[in-house]
């Protein structure tokens, strides 16, 4: 007597095909021969299997959605990505569920949750380990993309920003104002907070200030390329690491801040040591996320394409409902340089 309810998985194997096969024979996908159709449809049926009541019907009836899973850890710019996600789907007749993962949680138990939920498809934030996500999707035949940029393997499709061109934009920046002496916060951190995943986009970052300064003739400084002891906290009082190196007579034209979180902690470091911004030292970040608007002076960044991420990850999704197969690959977008008030032209550069 069966003990469970059972899965995709158990008609696969029943049936002697793959998840993806049943996903698409269940659904009446017509790329699935009619006779594997109907041995997917006698596996199921000796298995008893069932899909959610409710969800079933509210996918072959007139209501549509989508599901985003946003880990709360995921700092500012998921709100604005799911801003565009949800016109998106608006204009596309559908709807947009929100499912966070708490403190704690776990992403796959969540997306395992969707098996009852009306949705056709799924948008992961910022989670990491893309495996498991990849496999419960499968198991319960939903498409799914991700937004992030933080995983050196890939199993899922999935938008990130053109990091490392991005940050040897903003390095070129300010090398164009006349600063020289440029240090990088959030370069040198040794262990990755649970939200950033394999720090892929921290390798990215360093690599464009890198290439930038390579480009301009001037020498890489391993001293000038400092770690930040707790990237997940915007109160931080002083960033440590640049406290050192100011105390050591070494005094920057700029901070390259690699997030925009870190611009407060590093605004007041620079303050403690009676450095006035942008008159002393010129200070820039990346995403242009809400720290970079609260923070005063108000943030030089990198923006992020929140827009395009969004729409994308809809359009993408729509692709695979459809029945196209994506690439396990990265799509990558455009950041874009806007300049507030806490860079300006050096008066005199120090090299």
């Amino acid at each position: 007597m069966a003990t469970g309810r059972a899965t995709l998985a158990d008609v696969a194997r029943a049936a002697g095909v793959g998840l993806a096969t049943v996903s698409r024979a269940l659904n009446g996908r017509p790329d699935v021969s009619e006779e594997t159709t109907e041995r997917v449809r006698r596996a199921a049926a000796a298995l008893g299997y069932r899909p959610s009541g409710t969800a079933r019907a509210l996918r072959r009836g007139s209501f549509a959605a989508l599901s985003a899973v946003v880990h709360d850890q995921v700092w500012g710019w998921w709100e604005p990505v799911l801003r565009a996600a949800a016109s998106a789907t608006a204009e596309a007749g559908m709807h947009l569920f929100v499912h966070p993962v708490t403190s704690g949680g776990d992403a796959t138990d969540v997306i395992a949750g969707l098996a009852n939920v009306p949705t056709e498809g799924v948008i992961v934030m910022g989670v990491p380990h893309q495996e498991a996500l990849r496999e419960e999707c499968t198991r319960i035949g939903l498409p799914v993309v991700a937004l992030d940029d933080s995983a050196h393997t890939l199993h899922l499709p999935t938008i990130s920003a053109r990091n490392r061109a991005g940050a040897r934009r903003m390095t070129e920046y300010l090398i164009q104002q006349g600063h020289r002496r440029i240090v990088f916060v959030g370069g040198s951190t040794d262990e990755f907070v649970p939200s950033w995943g394999e720090g892929l986009f921290v390798e990215e970052r360093l690599a464009g200030y890198r290439e930038a300064l390579a480009a301009a003739g001037i020498p890489f400084r391993d001293e000038l390329v400092t770690g930040w002891a707790d990237p997940e906290d915007e109160s931080t009082a002083l960033v440590g690491q640049l406290e050192e190196l100011l105390r050591s007579g070494v005094t920057p034209d700029a901070v390259f801040c690699i997030a925009d979180l870190v611009a407060p902690a590093v605004l007041r470091t620079l303050s403690a040591h009676r450095l006035s911004v942008p008159a002393d030292v010129a200070v820039a970040g990346f995403d242009d996320e809400r720290a970079a608007l609260i923070v005063d002076p108000p943030l030089t960044t990198m923006r992020q394409p929140y827009e395009e991420m969004g729409r994308l990850a809809v359009e993408l999704l729509q692709r695979e409902i459809r029945g196209e197969a994506l690439p396990v690959r990265r799509f990558e977008l455009d950041a874009e340089l806007v300049e507030r008030e806490s860079t300006r032209r050096a008066a005199n550069s120090r090299v």
